[in-house]
């Protein structure tokens, strides 16, 4: 019998996908965005959004201007997918996530406190809902399908692996054989960290943040999240140290 789903947290399958602005409402309409009168020479419009930073994107969202979330949209939902395909390790719960953390960030606009940076905000909620998912499994137990491919030695092309670059065009056979056990090496190290190690490699490795937003988004100093992912390179090197 298939295990139930979270309450509240299984999407329709669809794609994350930002709100459109309502089609042929002026301001000031009924479903037309609201937004404080301002003098219109300095008030941004559509084009000006991408060159907005994040955190003034967010003043914007918090006005209800589906235009700057649906910028933060575009250049957060890649990252956002692969975060947490790469926290949960499972694609078909990816996708319902990734809706679902984009939905509460803009149902909960008000809830940012700018200047705060919005990438460590964002990563703050995208994680717990991870954890959540994560907890979740952890009380009904099941197997994925993409586990069962791995098992049986399938392949998804699409799935995110961490040696997704490191093969070449220029490659041997005899190459891609090694290249492809260090990748399998490095993914089940990697999957094998304590919880903590991971997250913390994840955010600094493939998110891209620094120590002092990392500590911020796991609620830890500084000091403790350098020194982790010190020990959690040091894992990873040893698994792998016959190919190096």
């Amino acid at each position: 019998m298939p295990a139930k789903e979270p309450p509240g947290s299984r999407a329709s399958g669809e794609s994350p996908r930002a709100p459109r602005r309502s089609e042929g409402r002026a301001r000031g309409e009924p479903g037309a965005p609201s937004r404080p009168e301002r003098d219109e020479e300095t008030e941004p419009g559509a084009d000006d959004f991408p060159t907005l930073c994040d955190e003034d994107l967010m003043r914007y969202c918090q006005e209800g201007d589906e235009y700057a979330f649906a910028e933060l949209f575009r250049r957060y939902e890649g990252p956002a997918l692969s975060f947490i395909c790469r926290m949960i390790g499972d694609r078909n719960r990816t996708e319902a996530l990734g809706q679902e953390a984009f939905l509460r960030i803009f149902k909960d606009a008000k809830r940012y406190e700018y200047p705060r940076s919005f990438s460590t905000w964002f990563y703050t909620i995208v994680r717990n809902l991870c954890k959540n998912e994560l907890r979740w499994r952890s009380r009904h137990p099941t197997v994925s399908i993409e586990e069962n491919l791995s098992h049986a030695g399938g392949h998804d092309p699409e799935a995110l692996h961490i040696g997704d670059n490191l093969h070449s065009s220029t490659t041997t056979p005899l190459d891609q054989l090694v290249g492809d056990e260090l990748t399998r090496k490095l993914e089940a190290a990697l999957d094998g960290l304590p919880d903590l190690e991971r997250e913390i490699l994840i955010l600094n490795r493939f998110q891209g943040l620094k120590y002092r937003e990392i500590a911020e988004v796991v609620g830890l100093p500084v000091g403790t999240v350098r020194s982790r992912m010190h020990v959690a390179l040091e894992r990873l090197r040893r698994s792998v140290k016959e190919y190096l």
